[in-house]
């Protein structure tokens, strides 16, 4: 039933405590959920009994970026003329999550598959949970642009972040418990069985939401028109097209965040178990900064914390360049979770904060689609400059050479993404809304 404007104010203000609680809940399990797969270590460990190609590995993340900000487009208009954004994000989350079910079902009782072919599943498997995801994902932003106020978006993501992280700090030991006692392939089916568990929670969450129906006042387009009109939505938002360059360059300086696990193991000749050790040095940073960044976000704006963002990560490539020893790497991964924290909890909350509320689903699947070619090549550029330069170095520099041209490109593209930030792009949340689809004509 539609509710009028009065009602549906009334509505969402009575139900702002429970709704605000149960999104948290809900990216709060996921967040643990996750920290039992962990990309930049379980994952990229997982991927290197598959295969020794560097490019591979990097094409694990890839794939599952690519997955969740590729197909954003393709349900971005269904969101905006969507009345009831939940429904349409329940029946996609079922997808979203069932993968990492069949993965761990596939390696308990198929343990013998080939490598190659347990490889392409492992691929397969996290581009389509990811990509259910990604369709999902306007929908599920509009849903919560609708039912958590603007104010207190960023400091939801950062509590989330850090309530997921603290719980995922017993995740990343039980992990490190599961790798150190059970050998390959066991002890990774184990960590997805553990992940998809609390994924299921997660979506418990996710169905308590308290929508109100609200269609939209103005009408539809045709898919046809509204595929035509998306370029011009890019011509006629200047600051908009900036932020977008800006955080390209910034997705590219991520390049190394893959590899910090494989050359942790190249050059101090780490165990398996040392990666769930700085999952858990990944979360530490996440729970310790994550709060303290969402609410410094929601306060001094979201593209001031995407700058804090870039120099963060600078920091944790110039400790990489002088670490002597492993235990360094623990410093290096606060450094680089911190930064992530920062640029995750800005890159959800500031693409709603260029347009007016009803154009939210394809602003949000515009920043998605369009940064998916930064963040599919900054993983494979990676892998390409750590086999070209792998034997740069010889004997004495232990084979490391590309892994230290890779860090210098990624130090240099972190750089040019400050000075974008900083100097190009505009606060949006101080900007007039930008044009939306509706009005690209």
């Amino acid at each position: 039933m539609q509710l009028s404007d009065q009602d549906y104010a009334s509505y969402i203000q009575r139900h702002a405590r429970w709704n605000f609680a149960v999104n948290l809940a809900d990216l709060t399990f996921y967040h643990l959920a996750m920290s039992f797969i962990f990309g930049a270590t379980v994952l990229t460990l997982y991927a290197s009994y598959l295969t020794s190609s560097a490019v591979l590995i990097g094409l694990v993340p890839t794939v599952q970026s690519l997955g969740f900000l590729l197909p954003q487009l393709l349900l971005s208009r269904q969101a905006e003329q969507c009345a009831h954004k939940k429904s349409l994000v329940v029946r996609i989350s079922i997808v979203e999550r069932l993968p990492y079910l069949w993965l761990a079902l596939l390696i308990l009782f198929v343990p013998q598959m080939p490598r190659g072919l347990s490889y392409a599943i492992l691929l397969l498997s996290l581009f389509i949970g990811t990509g259910a995801g990604g369709v999902g994902a306007p929908a599920w932003k509009a849903m919560l642009s609708k039912v958590v106020p603007a104010r207190q978006r960023s400091f939801m993501f950062g509590l989330s972040s850090a309530l997921g992280s603290l719980l995922g700090l017993g995740g990343a030991w039980l992990s490190r418990h599961l790798l150190a006692t059970y050998s390959y392939p066991r002890s990774f089916a184990y960590s997805f069985i553990l992940c998809f568990a609390f994924q299921v929670v997660s979506f418990l969450c996710l169905t308590l939401n308290r929508e109100p129906v609200r269609r939209p006042e103005r009408a539809p387009l045709a898919a046809k028109e509204y595929w035509r009109r998306l370029p011009r939505v890019l011509g006629r938002n200047r600051n908009f097209r900036r932020y977008l360059a800006a955080r390209a360059l910034v997705i590219l300086g991520t390049m190394g965040t893959a590899f910090y696990m494989i050359y942790a193991t190249r050059r101090f000749a780490v165990p398996d178990a040392f990666a769930a050790e700085l999952t858990m040095a990944a979360l530490f940073s996440q729970a310790l900064f994550t709060p303290l960044l969402g609410w410094l976000g929601d306060r001094k704006g979201n593209k001031w914390l995407l700058e804090l963002s870039t120099m963060l990560r600078l920091a944790s490539i110039a400790l990489v360049f002088v670490s002597p020893g492993a235990i360094w790497l623990y410093g290096v991964f606060v450094l680089v979770y911190g930064a992530t924290s920062a640029m995750s909890i800005s890159g959800f909350a500031m693409s709603m904060e260029f347009c007016a509320p009803e154009d939210v689903p394809t602003f949000a699947a515009l920043d998605g689609t369009i940064n998916a070619i930064p963040t599919m090549l900054a993983p494979l550029l990676a892998g390409w400059l750590v086999d070209l330069g792998s034997g740069i170095g010889g004997a004495a520099g232990q084979g490391l050479g590309g892994f230290r041209i890779m860090f210098g490109v990624a130090a240099i593209l972190t750089v040019l993404g400050y000075a974008a930030i900083r100097w190009l792009v505009k606060e949006p949340r101080h900007e007039a809304p930008g044009v939306g689809v509706s009005a690209a004509d």
